[in-house]
């Protein structure tokens, strides 16, 4: 399960980043379980942090989270 969510927020994610320019960043991160509070427990993203442990500034993970903190929706 840990795999698969990694997996996905990590795709999703980097399509959101990268693929449309960072435009749909904000409109991503919180539907995969970023919040302007950090990542939301029990969220795909909460497993995908679980699953990686640790994770490096320049991460997927951490650019979501980053734009979710600075863009916070309700």
């Amino acid at each position: 399960m840990g795999l698969l969510c990694a997996l996905a927020v990590n795709l999703v994610g980097a399509a959101a980043i990268y693929g449309t320019a960072g435009f749909a960043t904000p409109l991503i991160a919180p539907l995969l379980g970023f919040s302007s509070t950090g990542i939301v427990a029990g969220s795909s993203a909460a497993v995908a942090q679980a699953y990686y442990g640790n994770l490096v500034a320049g991460s997927i993970i951490s650019k979501l989270t980053a734009a979710a903190m600075l863009a916070p929706t309700p």
